[in-house]
């Protein structure tokens, strides 16, 4: 499982779904939501999550594609398997993994060090509050009150 800290920058609610858009570093992702979060608001930190087999990879990427998100990347490593590769990434939005085949691999051209586009469709994108663990420490702070030891 890909997870990844953003910020939440936009969400547009409409009669069927909502669209929330998440800067991460210089790169845009936008989820599409059958049900808007009722804890997510513009300015909140959050994790987005995604399957590896959910990311596509073009090396070209010609054409009009319907999929919005599109995360340039190097090929940093490939690891094969059971005619299945994974295939790890480094990108604005930090490391990326994908699952692929080997025969998409290898039709591809792929190789490690060379540039491609991961394509990321919206509603495969899984949104969760980034919460930061609470210590002894910060609960006394933020509550004033003494805990016993």
């Amino acid at each position: 499982m890909n997870k990844i800290a953003a910020v939440v920058t936009d969400i547009e609610r409409t009669d069927i779904v909502t669209y929330i858009t998440l800067q991460c570093n210089e790169t845009q992702i936008r989820l599409i939501k059958t049900k808007t979060p009722v804890w997510a608001g513009v300015g909140d930190k959050v994790c987005f999550s995604f399957q590896e087999a959910s990311v596509c990879v073009s090396k070209e990427c010609p054409g009009k594609v319907s999929i919005e998100n599109r995360i340039p990347g190097t090929l940093k490593k490939i690891r094969s398997k059971d005619s299945l590769c994974e295939l790890t990434f480094e990108s604005d939005i930090g490391t990326v993994v994908s699952l692929i085949t080997e025969k998409a691999c290898h039709e591809l051209g792929l190789e490690v060090g060379c540039d491609a586009t991961m394509l990321l469709r919206g509603v495969d994108i899984h949104l969760e509050p980034d919460v930061v663990p609470m210590t002894v420490d910060s609960f006394k702070k933020r509550a004033g009150t003494k805990v016993a030891p």
